[in-house]
């Protein structure tokens, strides 16, 4: 039979406890946080700062095991209010200005703060899945630290709960190198777009290449994802590139493409019992569908006063 794309809307720049719960309420199933680090590479919790082009709050701050444990209460526990809706947490990490000897070290206390905050006292069913997010190929060696510190402190069971994801804009070729040497193969997430509220033309090409390698049997992506996306139209364009997920401030415009008639046969809001790290290729039927748009440009942003 034919399997519906499990869609994961995600709430972006959620920094805050209050946003936590605002963007679970309004349909997100994943949220994407900004990871901020001390000099020497440890982990101190939310924040993304300036620039900042949002109407929305930049200078949001929480410590990092707050900011964990309140994502666990609201979404692990058997009494959560959130149970069961919420699969996936992205951690944008902000390391790009570390320098390079303090990178292992955030990659290292990353991973102390997931497996003491998030997944500490959760049934495995419902352990938060984590997309360690890294900005450029030159950061790799925060992923690295990551993996080690799992590796060797006997936390090995929680490998299956972490993804990979390079965020700003290297060259595809060379993330999927990264990869190789790192040897990691699976759990990989790629996306483009431009982060930003206001509305702005962005080319799509590489969100095509991206798609066309997660469709194909040996390229190296696993999901795929598109950012900033606010406005229904523009969300319908971003999904006919064959995206598996949308950063967007409007969940519920999201949701609300996604289960709408166009798209009801296709797509589903992805649950816990979706992996987040299973490919899905395109039909070579959703394929020929989606390249009748042949936009090589579309509106980011956009909609982002409502009800701040």
């Amino acid at each position: 039979g034919h399997v519906k794309r499990p869609f994961y809307i995600i709430g972006h720049m959620v920094n805050s406890v209050k946003e936590v719960d605002k963007f679970l309420r309004e349909g997100s199933n994943a949220l994407e946080t900004d990871i901020e680090f001390a000099e020497n590479g440890t982990v101190l919790g939310t924040y993304h700062g300036m620039p900042c082009d949002c109407f929305r709050g930049c200078f949001e701050k929480t410590p990092i095991a707050e900011y964990l444990e309140s994502v666990r209460n609201l979404t692990s526990l058997r009494d959560s209010k959130y149970k069961g809706q919420m699969s996936l947490l992205f951690l944008d990490m902000k390391t790009t200005k570390l320098s390079q000897s303090a990178k292992p070290t955030a990659g290292v206390t990353i991973a102390y703060n997931l497996v003491n905050h998030l997944w500490k006292g959760v049934h495995p069913r419902y352990r938060m899945n984590v997309l360690l997010s890294i900005g450029y190929v030159k950061d790799r060696d925060v992923t690295r630290g990551a993996i080690a510190y799992l590796k060797k402190k006997g936390h090995a069971k929680y490998l299956r709960n972490i993804g990979f994801d390079v965020g700003m804009n290297d060259p595809l070729k060379r993330i999927a190198r990264m990869y190789k040497k790192l040897g990691i193969r699976g759990h990989r997430w790629q996306g483009d777009g431009l982060s930003n509220c206001l509305r702005f033309l962005m080319p799509v090409d590489r969100l095509r290449e991206a798609a066309k390698l997660r469709d194909s049997k040996n390229g190296y992506i696993d999901k795929v994802y598109h950012w900033t996306i606010d406005l229904p139209f523009y969300i319908e364009k971003s999904i006919r590139l064959g995206v598996d997920g949308i950063i967007t401030n409007q969940p519920h415009n999201v949701l609300g493409v996604v289960t709408s008639i166009f798209f009801q046969k296709r797509l589903k809001v992805a649950s816990m019992k979706d992996s987040p790290w299973d490919k899905i290729p395109r039909t070579p039927r959703e394929v020929a569908e989606d390249e009748k748009d042949t936009d090589n440009k579309i509106v980011g942003g956009g909609e982002s006063k409502r009800n701040e």
